[in-house]
């Protein structure tokens, strides 16, 4: 069993998740601070958990490179550039202006990113642009340009979800940027995206950033995007919980394997 089923197996244990449970990341700690986030300084992997749900993290470059996804409440909509890369557009406050909320960073193959403790429906979650990548598509920096309808530019998010054997159940797009219409925009509130549509035998989610905006490296806008109140619906009570871990191989071996 690899580390990320043994987290998730332990999210069950110490999890009594409920129907239409929504994730907003507002139990997660920041340092105890406002205008914080987490990123942890030395390499490895630091999956985390929120209501049952593990989310992928993992740290390389001695501290100073990261993917997956962390928390923050850094509330700065006006500072460009990566210095600046765990920020939220627009208000600069998560979903309902309170709390924390959710940072992916993507910049490499998708990959599975959020992992539920059992197959079920995803309803969707809310999601915005990061002040790093909002502004870059404004402005234009060193690393990209500035999105126009001349260029027909957009930035998307891809969503795909798979079921516990990996197999896609299919992909939801959401337009980050749209120029490509006789007026530009770009996403600066949050707003919900519907994941229904993928059915209720999800078990994971991988999210993919694309735009029209590459070069010899890859995409130069920043591979960034913000995420809050992650809807799940029909999470089984405990005594469900408890019927799976027996699936997975059996209680009274994983607490021997792995303390929880």
């Amino acid at each position: 069993m690899n580390k990320k089923q043994l987290l998730v197996v332990c999210a069950a244990m110490a999890s009594a998740t409920f129907a239409d449970t929504v994730i907003d990341f507002n139990g997660q700690s920041t340092t105890g601070n406002n205008n914080a986030y987490i990123a942890p300084p030395v390499n490895g992997s630091y999956d985390w958990i929120d209501t049952g749900v593990v989310f992928s993290h993992d740290v390389s470059f001695d501290g100073g490179g990261w993917d997956g996804m962390t928390y923050s409440s850094v509330n700065d909509t006006t500072t460009a550039g990566f210095g600046n890369q765990y920020a939220v557009y627009g208000d600069g406050m998560g979903l309902g202006d309170t709390g924390s909320y959710a940072v992916s960073f993507q910049p490499f193959a998708q990959r599975q990113i959020v992992t539920l403790p059992v197959a079920t429906m995803v309803q969707g979650f809310y999601a915005n642009n990061t002040t790093y990548a909002a502004l870059d598509m404004l402005n234009g920096s060193g690393f990209s340009r500035q999105f126009t309808t001349a260029n027909n530019d957009w930035f998307k998010l891809t969503i795909e979800g798979f079921d516990n054997g990996d197999a896609s159940l299919g992909t939801v797009d959401f337009l980050l940027a749209d120029y490509t219409g006789a007026t530009g925009s770009i996403v600066d509130d949050w707003t919900f995206v519907d994941l229904t549509s993928l059915g209720s035998n999800v078990s994971a989610l991988s999210f993919l950033l694309s735009s029209t905006d590459n070069g010899a490296f890859g995409m130069n806008t920043p591979a960034y995007f913000a995420i809050d109140d992650l809807t799940v619906t029909a999470i089984p009570e405990p005594g469900t919980i408890m019927l799976m871990l027996f699936g997975f191989g059996g209680m009274v071996g994983l607490r021997r394997r792995f303390k929880c």
